[in-house]
This record gives structure tokens, sequence and C-alpha cells, in this order.
């Protein structure tokens, strides 16, 4: 843990932010800078795993070459004096995991459609270069002020990325990892039906999936499937047709019919990112 008042590249740690699985995340303030930073440290116990670090670094490596509106700004990294990897990035009070738990109804259309627009745009950006996300879901979706009305989207996280092999050698300062095709990798709730049965072999059509069940939960209030247990909610996934009915009629025609194409089984049915991008755009 790094204590208050702990100097990383100039920037003062004020306060522990996040504890997760592999990191921990820090707010910190340089001193003549208004604005705070997130120190994201990699747990030390994990450091001498050489995949965990290398796919730590890989993300680094990736925001570093991501200059995106929409995709959350790295400013430096490197390694502490005890060999833990870090990043410094941009800082936001919030994010959409935490918005939507403190919102008592659905999202407006207007506003749901803003906000995917913009996820969209930074996704589409992450496969113009060869990269699929592989793991959106609303806590990685950060938001620079915590009215939704009025709040701007950074995607966050790219741990579990996949770089495409043709782009590994300009995204990548690190290396390849090869991940087992049996691993399950992506958040459950929001993984397409592909990541299930293999997900090394998910593309930027995972993504477009992921999307459609943000979208959705943001229009219906929920996700398009509940399920208590791992199994049953990978059988929804697999076999069960969205609940589009659920989007209620607040939800235009087009824009149901866009959520239902975006959670089409079949990856290669779902409409590209790009479409997804210019019809959210066109909502607006």
């Amino acid at each position: 843990m790094l204590a208050p008042g702990v100097r990383v590249e100039g920037y003062e740690v004020v306060s522990v932010l996040a504890i997760g699985a592999m990191c921990q995340v820090y707010e910190a303030r340089a001193e003549h800078e208004a604005r705070p930073v997130a120190v994201k440290v990699l747990h030390e116990m994990w450091c001498a795993d050489q995949d965990i670090v290398t796919r730590f670094r890989n993300e680094a490596s990736v925001l570093g070459r991501i200059q995106h509106p929409h995709v959350v700004r790295l400013l430096a990294t490197g390694t502490l004096r005890a060999g833990s990897p870090y990043m410094i990035l941009e800082r936001l009070p919030t994010h959409l995991a935490r918005a939507l738990d403190d919102t008592e109804d659905i999202v407006p259309s207007q506003t749901a459609v803003r906000l995917a627009s913009q996820i969209a745009s930074a996704l589409l950006a992450l496969h113009r270069r060869g990269i699929v996300h592989r793991d959106l879901k609303p806590a990685n979706v950060l938001l620079d002020a915590h009215d939704l009305a009025e709040a701007e989207v950074r995607l966050a996280d790219l741990g579990l990325a996949k770089v495409r092999p043709e782009a590994r050698s300009e995204q990548l300062a690190v290396g390849h990892i090869s991940t087992g095709g049996g691993a399950l990798l992506g958040t459950w709730d929001y993984m397409a039906p592909e990541q299930w049965i293999k997900s090394k072999a998910a593309g930027v059509e995972a993504d477009v999936y992921s999307l459609g069940v943000l979208l959705f939960q943001m229009l219906a209030g929920r996700p398009p499937y509940v399920a208590e247990e791992p199994k049953e909610l990978m059988a929804l996934h697999l076999f069960e047709s969205p609940p589009i009915d659920l989007l209620g009629a607040q939800t235009p025609p087009a824009l149901r019919d866009l959520v239902g194409r975006m959670l089409n089984k079949v990856p290669a049915t779902r409409p590209a990112m790009q479409e997804v991008s210019e019809l959210l755009e066109s909502f607006r």
C-alpha cells in the first residue's frame, strides 16, 4: 500500500480510491495542478507472475497510443522502487455502474443514446487499431460528472484487451500473452455468447454485443439476462432471445431494432461498430 504523502512521478498520494483483485488505485495530486490524478499500481503479490505483469504493461502501452476524447488518458507509467509497475491516469469522479445504481428509474433514451454513442466512438477507435476491449461493463465506463445528463464518457480498463496478431508489433511495448482457449475473459452479465464458449477467439463483434447489453440496461433499468448461477446465465446468453419488450414505449422503434441486432447470438449477424456508431449519432 502507498501511504499518503508518498510521491510518484511528482504526484503526491492523497488517499486510496479502490482496492481490486489485481490492482490498487490511489488519488494523487501535483503541487501546482488543481486536478487530481489516479495512480493504478499492480499488487505486489502479482509481480512474480510474468504474464500478469506483461498484461499490465501492455495495457499502459495501448493507452499511451490511443489519443481519443472518450478513452481515459495515460499521463505516465513506470515501476515503483519495490518492483510494482504503475500507471498514472486522468482522474474521473465516478463511473457508470455507480451512476446506474444511483438512478431510481430508467435512463432517458436521449441520454442513453448520447452515452452509448461516445462509448461506440471509443471502441471504434480501438477496433481500428486492431484492439478488442473484451470487458466492456458500466464499471469500466468512467464519467466526468455525476449527472448523467451532463456527463462525458472515458472508456477505461484495457487489462483484458485482445490485440490482433497483425497489430501487435505496433500496439504492444512488452509482448503478446497467449490465453488458454478455455479461460473465461470478461464479466458474465456483459459477455457475448462466443466469449462463454471460447474467449480467446472473440473478435470485435463481442464488443458490439457488450455495448448492446449496456445500452439495454440503461433503457430498461436492468440487463437483458439475469440469473443467480453462471451456467444459467450462460444458457440465457447462448440461447434465449433478448427481451426487447422490456425496453418500453420510451424507446423509439429504430433504437429498439438496433439493440436487438447488437444482441444477436451469431457474431456475423451483428452490425459492425462503425454502423452502430453512425446510427447512434443519427438518433441524437
